[in-house]
């Protein structure tokens, strides 16, 4: 135990105050909060790119459709921008009408014009020219003004009132789809989607970084036989333990500062936006009881070991770090498997093809807790899914064990695929 200890402690005590764990551990957050928060503060500014007074509505409906849309764009009639020029023109005047404008809009004296008229009134087709391009948000402010004054005119056509007919067409519908917890507490699903997605990707990234960082010690650690005087002092398989665990260690140490500055940057994101000025609705973090934290370590610390042992068994084969590389392509494979089907989970995650995948062990320690942030698991799937995971990843650390006891010392040597099946059923 002294022995596992201390080979824990040097991989743990060795990367922890490694420069690049501190630069990765920072450099994470920084990442996630520019990618969280970048986006809606350039849309939100890009929005404001166009400017609706630098804009002329020609209308040629006769219904008066170009004032109500340019006052709808322009904020209402309580705003304080200017709306948009309206140019009322007949068929007649139509044609030097749009000349005149597309005249004005290559010398830059707008920035463009929208066209209204008889075929805007019946199919709801309205055409905008630019000179520049325009952020998609506008447009579809425009096409939501230009849909209400529609509705609105059609509504009044069939003998509404006005004011009823302005409510109408402003009337707005949203579903909000909530989920009942086990406890009876309710959860918004599309932040358990979040969420779930969310856990799935991490987990997925640490298991991946963390399973090569092994695979490239093994490696390193026989090229440079440096394994021949540890091995004179300690078991190898005591060894391998304390390296996988000493690695596991640091890989949730930084998840776990990952995952504390995800929550405080969502929990704070309303706070944070109306600092930069720009407003925004604070995203409501899903309930997350202790028996679910429990899962999604239990997942991960499990998954890692599994993949883990696997990539140690690639790296004690290898002669070299360059075979290493090639030679763990299968075990990406197993992961990015995983990955390829996580859409197919999403828009089922109670069907078949996602349910067994939380019960296999290659895929269950990114598949289950996705399940776990959209559904209700059974219980039953749980047991059984954490079971047989847990077995595997036992069963996988023995056999890696014993290859890597067997084929650290080998050099100029590559193992056939007979030899090392034969180290693996030799697990004592």
């Amino acid at each position: 135990m002294d022995k596992l200890m201390a080979v824990i402690g040097r991989e743990f005590g060795e990367r922890v105050r490694s420069k690049w764990f501190v630069l990765t551990t920072l450099f994470g957050p920084l990442l996630l909060a520019g990618l969280l928060l970048l986006p809606p503060w350039i849309a939100a500014r890009t929005n404001a790119s166009i400017d609706p007074s630098s804009l002329v509505f020609i209308d040629q409906t006769g219904t008066g459709l170009g004032n109500a849309v340019a006052v709808d764009v322009g904020g209402g009639v309580r705003a304080t921008a200017t709306p948009p020029l309206v140019l009322v023109a007949t068929r007649e005047q139509i044609d030097s009408v749009v000349a005149l404008q597309r005249a004005s809009l290559m010398s830059g004296a707008i920035a463009g014009y929208l066209i209204l008229d008889t075929v805007t009134t019946a199919g709801g087709t309205a055409r905008l020219v630019l000179r520049d391009g325009v952020p998609g948000a506008f447009t579809e402010r425009l096409e939501a003004s230009l849909a209400r004054q529609l509705q609105r005119a059609r509504l009044i056509s069939l003998g509404v009132t006005d004011e009823n007919a302005d409510q109408l067409a402003r009337l707005t519908v949203a579903v909000q789809t909530v989920r009942l917890g086990g406890d009876g507490g309710e959860a918004s699903t599309r932040v358990n989607l979040i969420f779930g997605f969310g856990v799935a990707i991490l987990l997925y990234i640490a298991i991946v970084l963390y399973g090569q960082i092994v695979l490239r010690s093994v490696t390193e650690e026989k090229q440079s036989r440096v394994s021949e005087v540890v091995l004179a002092s300690v078991p190898a398989r005591i060894l391998l333990a304390g390296k996988i665990i000493g690695i596991g260690g640091v890989a949730l140490l930084q998840l776990g500062l990952w995952t504390a500055a995800v929550v405080t940057i969502l929990a704070n994101r309303a706070a944070i936006f109306a600092k930069l000025g720009v407003q925004a609705v604070s995203v409501p973090l899903p309930p997350i009881s202790g028996e679910s934290i429990v899962l999604l370590v239990a997942y991960f610390l499990l998954g890692y070991a599994l993949y883990a042992a696997l990539f140690a068994i690639v790296g004690s084969i290898a002669t070299s770090e360059q075979e290493a590389q090639q030679a763990q392509t299968p075990v990406i494979m197993l992961l990015v498997s995983s990955m390829a089907l996580l859409q197919t989970a999403i828009g089922n995650p109670n069907g078949s093809i996602a349910q067994w995948l939380s019960l296999i062990p290659f895929s269950s320690p990114i598949m289950m807790p996705l399940r776990m942030g959209l559904i209700n698991v059974s219980t039953s799937d749980l047991v059984v899914s954490i079971g047989v995971l847990g077995l595997t990843a036992v069963l996988a650390l023995l056999m890696a064990g014993q290859v890597y006891r067997t084929a650290l010392l080998m050099y100029g040597k590559r193992p056939s695929l007979r030899e090392i099946a034969r180290w693996m059923r030799e697990v004592d």
